[in-house]
């Protein structure tokens, strides 16, 4: 069933201030007022989700010094149109409109290049004179996109990432993954540089590729295994392996998760935000927040052809028992997101606290959600391990990033 704006969503949105701030602190940039820029182009985009529905240009007008001579005219923009700067704008809209709180709207942003644009301002509306037309195109856009999958969850995957640190000097030092492994197999590099002074064959980071599964169980057990084979593959006792979210400054990591069969539509992705997110940050360590200023964002989601990948979470390879909770809980929230109620969009101290590390603020919210979690009948399935996790969450400790996960994992 199509999702619509929240009354509640709208009411905050409706302070300025709000919905700017909401825009930052989801890592977006905003302009800092309505007036147009000399050599800045104007776009106004009609959304429903992340699709867009209909996108106009403003021409440039003609510029006396710093002063136009005439009001700028919006053209409408081909949706095909393979344009650089047009793609840029489309994804700003996108993740605007989700950071905002809402399904569908209208955005006005200002571009400069491919690479420069600002968001101005999100409205939780259409204009009256398209509303219909824009509907109508919304719900077949909709019932195409769920055709596309069962949506229901037929297996799930990860990719989690992991550094390599060189002990046995003064300072302990970053090696780089490509020095031991290669791109590809079960246990390679993550194809990303971060930093330009590397060469193209240079990679710093490492990842795991196990095989996905239908059973969260045996997914853990293949990545321990996975595991094990990179610590075989390195071959180095003074090699070890860290998690988290940035072991080393501009190097951040991730723990990404495959959901196949479903689609990430808005609603999906915030019961995701909402009980995996945001409960993670209860033991994060401040590397987290570092990788925030870039990466983890809330509502971020790759789309593939199998489903779609979630990629707000640092690396949670960090302990046996939060891969376990992890996994466990991602199949719970994907199979059950229907039937779950937190709304932490909505409520700007939450959001806050997420992107700064709240932790105090967080505590009765994340026992909150384990109880409403614990009512659902796939709880029992993964009792044991659920209740560790969030045991663990609620334990008042950072996850240990900073220790080699030889030990955490008992690894020989």
């Amino acid at each position: 069933m199509m999702s619509c704006n929240t009354r509640q969503a709208v009411q905050l949105l409706k302070r300025p201030e709000v919905g700017r701030w909401l825009l930052r602190i989801s890592g977006l940039p905003v302009s800092p007022g309505t007036r147009k820029e000399p050599g800045w182009r104007t776009y106004r985009i009609s959304m429903y989700q992340d699709h867009v529905l209909d996108i106009h240009r403003s021409d440039e007008p003609m510029q006396w010094l710093l002063h136009p001579w005439q009001s700028p005219s919006f053209q409408p923009v081909s949706l095909q149109k393979s344009d650089p700067e047009i793609q840029l704008v489309k994804n700003l809209a996108a993740r605007g409109l989700y950071a905002a709180g809402i399904d569908a709207g209208q955005l006005v942003i200002m571009a400069a290049s491919p690479h420069r644009a600002k968001i101005v301002k999100v409205l939780p509306d259409w204009s009256a004179q398209d509303a219909d037309r824009y509907l109508q195109k919304a719900h077949q856009w909709w019932e195409r996109r769920q055709r596309l999958h069962a949506q229901v969850l037929h297996q799930l995957g990860a990719d989690p990432e992991f550094a390599l640190r060189r002990t046995g000097k003064l300072e302990h030092e970053m090696a780089l993954a490509s020095q031991y492994l290669k791109v590809s197999g079960t246990v390679g590099c993550d194809t990303t540089r971060y930093r330009e002074e590397l060469a193209m064959h240079q990679h710093p980071v490492a990842e795991l590729r196990p095989e996905p599964s239908e059973d969260p169980d045996e997914l853990f057990f293949r990545i321990r295994e996975a595991l094990q084979l990179a610590y075989d593959k390195i071959n180095d006792p003074a090699i070890e392996c860290l998690a988290g979210g940035m072991p080393f400054r501009g190097y951040p990591i991730g723990g990404h998760i495959h959901f196949s069969g479903l689609t990430p539509t808005f609603s999906l992705r915030r019961k995701l935000d909402a009980y995996l997110a945001l409960p993670l940050v209860l033991i994060e360590d401040d590397g987290c927040l570092e990788r925030r200023k870039r990466y983890g964002f809330l509502g971020d989601v790759r789309e593939k052809a199998y489903g779609f990948e979630y990629r707000s979470l640092p690396s949670w390879l960090v302990h046996p028992v939060v891969t376990r909770g992890v996994l466990h809980l991602s199949r719970l929230v994907a199979a059950s997101h229907a039937q779950l109620s937190a709304k932490p969009h909505l409520q700007v101290s939450l959001v806050k606290a997420y992107y700064r590390g709240e932790k105090d603020v967080l505590v009765p919210y994340v026992r909150q959600v384990w109880e409403e979690l614990r009512q659902l009948p796939g709880y029992r399935l993964s009792a044991i391990h659920l209740d560790r996790y969030f045991s663990y969450l609620l334990s008042g400790i950072s996850w240990p990033a900073s220790v080699d996960m030889r030990k955490t994992w008992e690894l020989r």
